[in-house]
């Protein structure tokens, strides 16, 4: 019963929030149904596992969430953003200059720039590339998905986003863990991305489909082709400062990613004629993109209060395999019950690292396995910047989820079995 009854919970999120309920009110309902099948009362499991995971996450990653969005909107006001994405836009033409757009999407989260406010940086970007491509706009989610929360997110060594900073206060790691493994999978990801988009959009140009415009859509077109007067190698600046400060410095990423914030607000402190504006502002992503994750993180603590949790993390400890194997199955599964990379990598971090680390498993390989299984298998409807980047874009799981679960779930899925096959090689 108690494991059917935490399976029966992380199904039921998934199909609430496939059907359109607010995160929130999702996990409340599903938290019900954990304490129910598993002897808990409802306000014992809500307040001391929900409520306490919840804010150990705000408090240990507030002020993450908080430079990451404040660096993302400096980039969208100061022009940087769209300067840097014309720059690499360029390199490609117009019939694929969607491909331009996923690569300034991947260098933006590989830089720092937080996913959960990526979105409203790169998606006049992408209106302006999918209305040259005139593909249609249902891509641009999975588009947007894939290319800041598979390679760039954690399989690239050097990484600055949560998945790959979370292993290093664990485990004493740094960015570049098992840097080796990381650009081999990086490069499959990427391979296959690639493949897979140039197919999607044959066959959509194949059935006679179009680039859609609304007047809204318009507006944040013209906005994007604004003449920012900044050249574009000034734009990489502010990127090529966090990756260094995390990397070099091994400065922490909040101080890095503040420290890029200020090299872009003096590269376009032009085109700002409101400064003020831009902190309130970015003030006001943070608590949406901190509530979403911090969510997701306490009913993950609920989840792993409950004995079938239990149950199901032991079995996958026994399995007859090698621990990098089953640590993989473990790490995945944390993502796919949170919903959320970082929260799952929390989880997989604070209950798993230690028993692998005693079996013997070096904690770099810990890192990238664990980086990759959680961001990949959280990619599942209930993830919170899945459902903000589908609101943003305004599509529904229904008209676009099926290409973000082709283009992250599976995609990390081989990456992962990849990384298991090279690191069972060395």
């Amino acid at each position: 019963m108690e494991l059917a009854g935490v399976l029966i919970a992380v199904l039921l999120l998934i199909f609430l929030i496939y059907k359109r309920l607010s995160l929130i009110p999702a996990t409340l309902i599903c938290v019900a149904v954990l304490a129910l099948t598993n002897g808990f009362s409802y306000m014992d499991l809500f307040i001391n596992h929900y409520g306490v995971s919840l804010a150990g996450f705000v408090g240990k990653y507030f002020l993450v969430f908080v430079t990451n969005a404040l660096f993302g909107k400096v980039m969208e006001e100061t022009l940087l953003a769209s300067v840097f994405s014309k720059m690499i836009g360029k390199l490609f033409g117009d019939k694929n200059a969607v491909f331009g757009a996923m690569l300034a999407t991947a260098i933006l989260s590989y830089g720092g720039v937080s996913v959960f406010v990526i979105v409203f940086t790169v998606y006049p970007i992408f209106l302006a590339t999918f209305r040259k491509a005139d593909l249609p706009g249902k891509y641009i989610p999975a588009c947007i998905m894939s290319s800041s929360c598979t390679f760039a997110l954690s399989l690239l060594p050097g990484g600055a986003q949560l998945n790959n900073i979370i292993p290093v206060q664990y485990l004493g790691t740094t960015p570049a863990a098992a840097a080796g493994i990381g650009l081999l999978c990086s490069a499959a990801a990427m391979a296959f991305i690639f493949v897979y988009f140039s197919w999607e959009f044959k066959k959509a140009r194949q059935r006679g489909e179009h680039f859609e415009i609304n007047p809204s859509i318009k507006e944040r077109i013209t906005k994007f082709e604004m003449d920012a007067g900044i050249p574009g190698p000034l734009s990489v600046l502010p990127l090529v400062m966090i990756i260094l400060l995390i990397n070099i410095a091994q400065l922490d990423l909040s101080y890095a990613v503040l420290a890029g914030t200020g090299v872009a607000l003096f590269i376009g402190w032009k085109n700002i004629p409101d400064k003020l504006r831009i902190i309130n502002e970015s003030a006001k992503l943070v608590g949406p993109a901190v509530i979403t994750t911090a969510v997701s993180v306490g009913f993950g603590g609920a989840v792993l209060a409950c004995n079938g949790a239990e149950t199901v993390l032991e079995a996958i400890s026994a399995l007859p395999v090698p621990p990098n194997l089953s640590f993989s199955i473990a790490a995945s599964f944390a993502g796919a019950m949170t919903g959320n990379g970082g929260g799952g990598m929390d989880v997989a971090m604070n209950l798993l690292s230690g028993q692998y680390l005693a079996a013997g498993l070096e904690p770099e390989l810990i890192h990238r396995l664990g980086a990759v299984a959680t961001a990949g298998f959280s990619c599942l409807p209930h993830n919170g910047m899945q459902i903000t980047i589908m609101d943003t874009c305004g599509y529904t799981a229904g008209q676009c989820y099926k290409y973000i679960f082709i283009s992250t779930v599976l995609c990390s899925a081989g990456c992962l079995l990849l990384a298991n096959v090279i690191s069972c090689l060395l």
